[in-house]
């Protein structure tokens, strides 16, 4: 007696376990540090109450906001209103935000005893079109952040991942190098997309971000790069919805969208 042949399995895999099967690779693949530590293992303090953060930002935006200078960066005089105020608000209720601004209102105790300037947070009125950053001593958000916009590779952005982000690129949690300069290559960003921005997303409950996406004149640094592999390609690309380990051309066959 034949024994019958199975049918071959033809059911597309739905959205659901394609994100499900998306995460668990990404997982697999990528180590990330713990989201508290910053630079040399340094673990960050948590101020535990409500109150006490909220204290705390009252005292970041008087010492570090940037007021006294008229060129780029200047905070308008009621800043309340703005969404980039109320983001970094958010972000510092929340116990990442909280640790990394209880953190810097200890280094401006030390910056007061060695008679140096404090890490400053810079604003950006949208003039020169300047974009969320972060470098050594610094942080620039802009009027309008944040934007709605998805990724240029589809993922959806996360404000509070973004600030932890640019975060990242500063001394706190990256070793500059001799001249006292924060690298801004697509290793660089890759990295803080790892340690900061994704822990963060995922601990929102959101997908981990893919790819990093930049347009620079700079050599060697336009293109895109695949989070997990480290693999870059000139031009905008993105992932396979089932394997975010292979970079695709936008809207072909099997893309994540």
């Amino acid at each position: 007696m034949s024994t019958p042949l199975k049918e071959k399995q033809t059911t597309k895999p739905s959205q659901l376990e394609l994100r499900s099967q998306r995460i668990a690779i990404y997982k697999m693949k990528v180590y990330a540090r713990n989201l508290l530590t910053g630079v040399n293992g340094e673990v960050f303090h948590v101020p535990e109450t409500l109150m006490s953060r909220q204290s705390n930002f009252k005292e970041f935006v008087k010492i570090n906001f940037e007021h006294d200078f008229i060129e780029l960066g200047v905070w308008p005089n009621n800043i309340t209103h703005l969404p980039v105020y109320k983001k970094l608000k958010a972000y510092s209720e929340t116990p990442y935000g909280a640790a990394t601004i209880y953190r810097i209102l200890q280094d401006n105790k030390k910056a007061s005893r060695q008679k140096r300037s404090v890490f400053k947070v810079e604003y950006d009125d949208g003039a020169y079109g300047q974009e969320a950053r972060g470098g050594f001593n610094f942080i620039r958000l802009t009027k309008n952040f944040p934007n709605n916009r998805p990724y240029p590779g589809g993922e959806k952005k996360y404000d509070l991942a973004i600030i932890h982000h640019e975060f990242g690129h500063t001394r706190f949690f990256r070793k500059p190098n001799k001249m006292k300069i924060i690298e801004f290559s697509l290793r660089d960003e890759r990295q803080a997309v790892i340690d900061l921005e994704n822990p963060v997303r995922m601990n929102k409950g959101m997908e981990p971000r893919y790819t990093y996406y930049r347009n620079s004149v700079r050599k060697g640094e336009k293109g895109t790069v695949n989070i997990i592999t480290g693999k870059r390609l000139m031009g905008v690309w993105t992932v396979l919805e089932d394997d975010p380990t292979q970079l695709v051309e936008l809207g072909s066959k099997g893309a994540y969208r």
